[in-house]
């Protein structure tokens, strides 16, 4: 996979897009150039490329093709979920978990509450279940501010502890950034955009649902008409060929390369970096003393130094009170050198 964006910059901002591919690229061109001359023929084939989707989707998560819906992007996706709920459900959230979550249970006037995005944020989450006692847990795999990662087999735990809790994850910040068994997992509903870590480009997303877990929180009208009601949710018009043509294109080509060397690549980038962050005082406590962390971080730092990383073609963003940096695995440890070398000691 060609990056040209990693060779004009030091590109550490896939948290908030990942660069375009020169291959994907000219998938693109030759797509449009079919709709170009032969118009409608162009979808001749739509429902074996839709059952490719779904297919390459499930085999890349180990889940049945069955349980794999489109959407155009998480928040959609989530929103699409949430109106075919029942509506006097109780979630639990996450403080300062991404926004777009508060956003869409605001809209659809649930009751909710908040957990503390503290160290021990699983343990926070245990007490927030004793608390309020909530049917729906909703969060990201990988917080998008400061790339704090959730303990996947404390979600296992958390199932096997309350098997009747709804837990419903937001995969955008971790989906093609390690191996992910879903059918395996604690979680009964992943929504992912493909625009990030899974190199697709904007307007292509995906849910995983374990149908017969969520049948139960259905509202009445979606009960009524069962299966029927998560195609009508989520697929109700068409499916935009060239959007989710370059999520499948990504995801064999990813499958190709191999999502475990990304995996092993990104842990060591990771891992590489938290150390040095963490000698030079840069994360946030709570941050350093967790044992697993992403390949996301939030660096202590403000305006004037943001502004002086990106004159020096070092891409990042401003998020929260830091600046985000996140490694991709065509990244390198001498440009995680050169970034540091613009923090002073603190």
């Amino acid at each position: 996979m060609n990056f040209p964006i990693s060779r004009q910059y030091i590109y550490f901002d896939s948290a908030k897009s990942s660069g375009m591919y020169k291959e994907l690229l000219a998938w693109r061109k030759e797509h449009d150039n079919m709709l170009l001359e032969k118009g409608s023929q162009l979808r001749l084939n739509h429902d074996t490329f839709i059952d490719s989707l779904r297919t390459g989707l499930g085999s890349f998560f180990y889940t049945n093709k069955n349980n794999v819906y489109l959407t155009q992007s998480f928040s959609i996706g989530l929103k699409s979920l949430l109106n075919i709920l029942k509506p006097n459900l109780k979630l639990l959230l996450i403080k300062n978990d991404y926004p777009s979550i508060l956003e869409q249970v605001k809209s659809n006037g649930f009751e909710y509450n908040f957990v503390e995005n503290k160290e021990n944020l699983e343990n926070s989450i245990l007490k927030g279940i004793k608390k309020h006692n909530p049917q729906v847990l909703i969060l990201s795999l990988v917080q998008y501010i400061n790339g704090l990662l959730i303990n996947l087999d404390f979600l296992k735990k958390l199932k096997k502890l309350h098997p009747n809790l709804l837990i419903i994850a937001d995969g955008t910040q971790f989906c093609g950034t390690r191996d992910f068994n879903f059918d395996n997992s604690g979680l009964d509903v992943l929504i992912s955009s493909g625009y990030k870590w899974m190199f697709s480009g904007f307007g292509n997303g995906f849910l995983l649902i374990k149908k017969n877990i969520v049948k139960h929180f259905l509202n009445k009208n979606s009960t009524n008409i069962g299966e029927l009601s998560f195609s009508l949710a989520f697929e109700p018009g068409n499916i935009d060929t060239l959007n989710f043509g370059s999520l499948l294109f990504s995801i064999n080509k990813i499958s190709n390369y191999g999502i475990s060397k990304i995996e092993k690549r990104l842990k060591y980038l990771s891992i590489y970096a938290k150390k040095k962050f963490i000698d030079k005082n840069l994360l946030e406590p709570h941050l350093a003393l967790r044992n697993d962390h992403s390949n996301i971080f939030n660096l202590k730092g403000g305006d004037l130094l943001y502004k002086e990383l990106i004159k020096n073609k070092i891409i990042c963003s401003r998020r929260g009170n830091g600046i985000r940096v996140s490694f991709n695995f065509y990244n390198k440890k001498k440009e995680i050198d050169f970034l540091l070398t613009f923090f002073n000691n603190t």
